[in-house]
């Protein structure tokens, strides 16, 4: 039925679609990315779902993605080293480059957006542009999208309700200088631990409490071991996607687009389900007995007020943010 020029010209076809597939494997780039949240953390299921599946179908294999949270390939500190070495192609931080990059501190000056949909759509914009202009050239990184950790409230060993109650509670802080300094100023003992050493700082009692998101204390477990949370929402904290420069040279502009898309895709993806989540949160919190202590007017003020110092003691370092600041608060209203 079928003659011998048949099988000669799809035996060439099937060895041209070897080679194609071998050229293929041989050029294909592998992406590993770390991050310090947990497994089920929004991050992480934005990463698997959104950003690895888009990644790897649009590039046709020639991107590979690997996937290492929970701190598999250390803390923030680290994983920053390592993705600024090159020695990993991307990471997920937070704020811990403030103190390189002009600008990018500050998202994080207390009480500076009023909800999520102003911090999205802010950091979303030409303003979050703006934050970042200056990060691959102080740190060789590449900004790729912004994700959300969240707004911060305080986990402790006891009821905060005013003021008073910060007097000589050993709180966790991130060793960021603006965050120590705001801990300071609301009258706490700050101590700068990693994120990875604060379970057992809590249980063992080296501290007393930990500021941070709602999904991190759920995630993190830190409720099993503190009882009271002071729904301060103090500093807002987000999520960096970010890619060593190093990786991203290597890749051809289309290769660069399909990155890009995806963490933006992902991000967006993140920011819905953390946003969906924090209810569910708080409900496992009081369903393990914690406190929640919304502040009423008055102690929010006063919260705000005794806080409100680090905003000139940012632009004293970096007196264009005042600008930029101005900016993002008229967006408020």
């Amino acid at each position: 039925m079928f003659g011998s020029k048949w099988f000669a010209a799809l035996g060439l076809a099937a060895l041209c679609s070897l080679a194609a597939h071998g050229d293929a494997l041989a050029n294909s780039k592998t992406m590993k990315i770390g991050n310090f949240f947990p497994d089920n953390h929004p991050v992480n299921i934005a990463l698997r779902d959104t950003f690895k599946k888009e990644v790897e179908e649009r590039s046709n294999g020639e991107i590979k993605v690997r996937l290492f949270p929970n701190s598999m390939l250390g803390g923030e500190e680290k994983l920053y080293n390592a993705v600024r070495g090159g020695t990993i192609e991307m990471a997920i931080l937070g704020n811990i480059m403030e103190n390189e990059v002009d600008h990018v501190g500050i998202i994080q000056l207390p009480f500076l957006f009023k909800d999520y949909a102003h911090a999205q759509a802010i950091l979303n914009g030409p303003i979050g542009e703006k934050l970042v202009a200056d990060m691959s050239t102080k740190t060789g990184l590449q900004p790729l999208a912004y994700g959300v950790q969240g707004f911060r409230v305080i986990a402790s060993n006891r009821t905060i309700a005013s003021m008073e109650d910060f007097k000589g509670l050993r709180l966790r802080f991130p060793g960021i200088e603006n965050m120590v300094a705001i801990g300071q100023s609301l009258g706490a003992n700050v101590t700068p631990l990693p994120i990875t050493e604060v379970f057992g700082a809590l249980e063992q009692k080296v501290v007393d409490g930990v500021e941070n998101p709602y999904p991190n204390i759920v995630a993190s477990k830190w409720y099993e071991v503190v009882k009271h949370v002071l729904e301060s929402n103090h500093v807002f904290t987000p999520n960096m996607y970010l890619v060593s420069d190093k990786f991203w040279n290597s890749l051809t502009p289309e290769q660069q687009e399909i990155v890009r898309t995806a963490a933006r895709n992902a991000s967006d993806h993140e920011w819905k389900l953390l946003i969906e989540s924090e209810a569910r949160d708080k409900k496992v919190l009081a369903d393990a007995g914690v406190e929640i202590v919304v502040p009423d007017d008055a102690f929010k003020q006063q919260l705000v007020d005794a806080v409100s110092a680090s905003y000139e003691s940012f632009y004293s370092k970096r007196p264009s943010a005042r600008e930029i600041v101005e900016q993002i608060r008229a967006e408020q209203r």
